[in-house]
C-alpha cells in the first residue's frame, strides 16, 4: 500500500514494524502499522451541521423528517413523500444506503451495511494517552475491520462489525466491548455511556457508483465506509456535471456497478458466508 500511495506523489507514509507499532497505537494486537502523518481526524456530526448551516446561508432550504418512498421518471421527475408530489427538472438522490425501494434499478448493485460504535466514559489524561500516545485514529485490515480514536474529552470512540442487511444488534455493547478489550485488556473495568449504529452502502468491488438515470436523475452512493472523504468530492463532480463539465463524473461513472451474486434476494445470506470465510482467516492469522 505504501508504494501504491507513493506513487501517486504521497509521501508522508511511516511503515512501522514490531515494537514501534506501540509508538501509536498500544496494544499487542498488531504486528505492523502505516502511518499516515497526513491524516487527521474530525467530529462527523459538526462537520454536517456546519454544511448544513452554509447551505441555508446561501438560501438553500433543508426538509427534515420528509423521506421520499417513490421516484418516477419523466420530465419531470416526480418523487413521492408523506406529504404530497414534488415535481423536479433535475434530481440528485445522495441517500446512500437509505433509499431502498427508490431506486430499484441499482439494489442489486449494492448492499446496505450496518456498524456499530461504542464511546467510553471519559478516561484520565495519562490513561487515554496511554493507549494512543499521538492520538492516531486508528483502522485495522482484517476483513471485519476494528476502528477506533480518542476524542477531545478523552473517551475512546470504539467500532467494528457488519451486519449485512444494515439491522441493528439488540446490545450494540455487547457486540463492541469484546473487540475494544482484544485490542486494549487493561479498559475491563471502563464504563461505556454511549452506544449507537449506522448504516453504510457497500458495492462488490468496494468502489463507489455515480451516474445518471434517464439523463435527468444524477447519483452518488455506495462509499462502502469511506463516505465522510468521498462524499465531498461526489457533490464537487454532481455539480460539474450538472453545469457541463462532465469529464471528472464520468471517469467515476465509467467504474464498474457489478452485481451481488444472488441479487436483492440472496446477497445477504451468501456475503454473510464469505465474510465468515475471510473473518475466520483472520483469526487465524492466514
Amino acid at each position: 500500500h505504501k508504494a501504491l500511495w507513493e506513487r501517486y506523489g504521497h509521501r508522508e507514509l511511516e511503515l512501522l514494524e514490531g515494537a514501534s507499532v506501540k509508538r501509536e497505537v498500544n496494544s499487542e494486537r498488531y504486528v505492523g502499522a502505516l502511518v499516515d502523518h497526513s491524516g487527521g481526524h474530525m467530529h462527523p456530526l459538526n462537520l454536517v451541521l456546519g454544511e448544513a448551516a452554509a447551505f441555508e446561508s446561501r438560501g438553500g432550504t433543508i426538509y427534515e423528517q420528509t423521506p421520499v418512498t417513490r421516484l418516477a421518471h419523466g420530465d419531470p421527475v416526480q418523487l413521492t413523500t408523506p406529504g404530497g408530489v414534488v415535481r423536479a427538472a433535475r434530481v440528485v438522490m445522495a441517500g446512500n444506503a437509505y433509499l431502498q425501494g427508490v431506486l430499484p434499478e441499482l439494489e442489486g448493485k449494492s448492499m446496505p451495511c450496518g456498524t456499530q460504535i461504542i464511546a467510553t466514559e471519559p478516561l484520565e489524561p495519562t490513561r487515554a494517552q496511554a493507549l494512543l500516545p499521538n492520538g492516531m485514529a486508528v483502522e485495522d485490515c482484517n476483513y471485519l475491520l476494528d476502528y477506533f480514536r480518542l476524542t477531545a474529552d478523552n473517551r475512546l470512540l470504539y467500532g467494528g462489525g457488519v451486519n449485512y442487511g444494515g439491522q441493528d444488534p439488540n446490545d450494540i455493547e455487547a457486540v463492541i466491548r469484546p473487540k475494544m478489550e482484544k485490542t486494549f485488556p487493561g479498559l475491563k473495568d471502563v464504563g461505556v455511556e454511549y452506544a449507537w449504529s449506522g448504516t453504510f452502502l457497500m458495492t462488490l468491488n468496494r468502489l463507489p457508483q455515480f451516474g445518471v438515470l434517464n439523463d435527468n436523475v444524477y447519483y452518488a452512493q455506495g462509499y462502502s465506509g469511506h463516505g465522510v472523504t468521498c462524499t465531498h468530492l461526489a457533490g464537487r463532480l454532481i455539480a460539474e456535471v450538472m453545469t457541463g463539465r462532465d469529464e471528472r463524473f464520468d471517469a467515476f461513472a465509467g467504474l464498474p456497478h457489478l452485481p451481488f451474486p444472488g441479487g436483492r434476494m440472496l446477497r445477504v445470506p451468501l456475503s454473510a458466508i464469505g465474510a465468515w470465510y475471510y473473518q475466520t482467516r483472520d483469526r487465524l492469522g492466514l
